[in-house]
């Protein structure tokens, strides 16, 4: 299974995390030079909104992902539009054979709640240092009215408790996945951190911290995931976070 490229859209922990058991380590040259300015889906005009907030262009976007820098203090690379198009195919497609119990905790784990179509933009970025021990993405998403994407994130905030202890299959693959709620520490307001952790039906286990808010209506996620990752690797994906909604008016 060629999952590498779904690995890098942060868009759901724990499907990130079940996908990379049959990838291995993430292919950060996928994802082209830190300076490649392009994201999912095509370039719409700016659309004013109700509450005076402007959907971001794809270009606007992928422009704030490719400012933003690692760990490292290396930028970020902006996976071409090609790739996270393919990626999100892929994933629809995978989501599709998708078990998890309780059923209740479906969109925790597969991340449908906010599916990325042809009325938003998106963009995504990795880190180039990305190994399987530790790879640091960030997504930015806009497009989606104001009532569902609060309606969401509060939902997402309240699964986290509801759904700390799940178990799902995914093309014959059965895992575990603890998820718990950390003290966020991020500059950004409304900010909320989780850690999940994946048992393998090999027993090994993966992990990712995971920090989300809203800036300007766009929805920003970062975290970083790996074999290696601990909650002390939140002070990374938050920073990531805060230098994305620092560059959203």
């Amino acid at each position: 299974m060629n999952t590498s490229v779904v690995r890098f859209l942060g868009a759901s922990a724990l499907l990130v995390l079940g996908l990379s058991a049959c990838s291995g380590p993430a292919n950060t040259a996928e994802a082209g030079p830190a300076s490649e300015t392009s994201a999912a889906t095509a370039t719409p005009s700016p659309t004013p909104t109700e509450d005076g907030f402007k959907m971001l262009t794809a270009d606007e976007l992928a422009a704030i992902t490719g400012a933003v820098k690692d760990s490292e203090s290396v930028a970020l690379s902006v996976m071409p539009a090609e790739k996270v198009s393919q990626a999100l195919d892929q994933m629809m497609s995978l989501m599709t054979e998708v078990r998890v119990e309780p059923a209740e905790c479906n969109s925790i784990a597969t991340g449908t709640a906010l599916k990325p179509d042809s009325n938003t933009t998106l963009a995504v970025g990795a880190s180039t240092a990305s190994t399987a021990a530790l790879t640091q993405t960030l997504s930015l998403l806009s497009g989606v009215e104001k009532e569902k994407l609060d309606r969401t994130l509060a939902q997402r905030d309240s699964d986290i408790e509801a759904c700390s202890n799940i178990s799902m299959e995914i093309g014959g693959m059965s895992m575990t996945a603890a998820t718990t709620r950390l003290d966020s520490s991020a500059a950004t307001p409304g900010a909320v951190a989780m850690q999940t952790d994946v048992t393998l039906p090999t027993g090994a286990t993966q992990s990712t911290v995971m920090t989300f808010a809203v800036k300007g209506r766009v929805l920003i996620s970062a975290q970083a995931s790996g074999s290696g990752v601990t909650s002390s690797d939140l002070t990374s994906a938050e920073a990531l976070l805060d230098q994305a909604a620092a560059l959203i008016d």
